[in-house]
């Protein structure tokens, strides 16, 4: 996860945060139960395509169903990636740091 460090002096943007927890693990729930669903769909079809003599098109829906398991964990275990430099909206600009005048006056 990466973490987003802020200075005293620099505003903290709601844009930079990454998403909560909860909602993060329903989200990789909900692409876990989505891609093991297509994998039912593509067993249930490699059943039938035997059933009716579709050989090549069963072969196809076999590699599937014995694919996607894989596919699925491996989505599910992948967490949240952010771009640091794109996580700054483009409104944001960075103030620049107070300097000291010299200590010559004008005349």
């Amino acid at each position: 996860m990466l973490v987003f460090v802020t200075r005293p002096g620099e505003p903290v943007l709601i844009t930079t945060a990454p998403p909560s927890p909860a909602k993060e693990r329903r989200d990789r729930e909900r692409r876990y139960l989505i891609t093991m669903a297509i994998r039912v769909v593509c067993f249930v079809l490699a059943i039938v395509l035997f059933g009716i003599r579709q050989r090549l098109l069963a072969g196809f829906a076999v590699a599937g169903s014995l694919i996607l398991p894989w596919v699925a964990v491996v989505a599910a275990n992948a967490g949240p990636t952010r771009n640091p430099g794109a996580a700054a909206p483009s409104l944001y600009a960075k103030r620049k740091a107070a300097e000291l005048e010299s200590g010559k006056t004008r005349d």
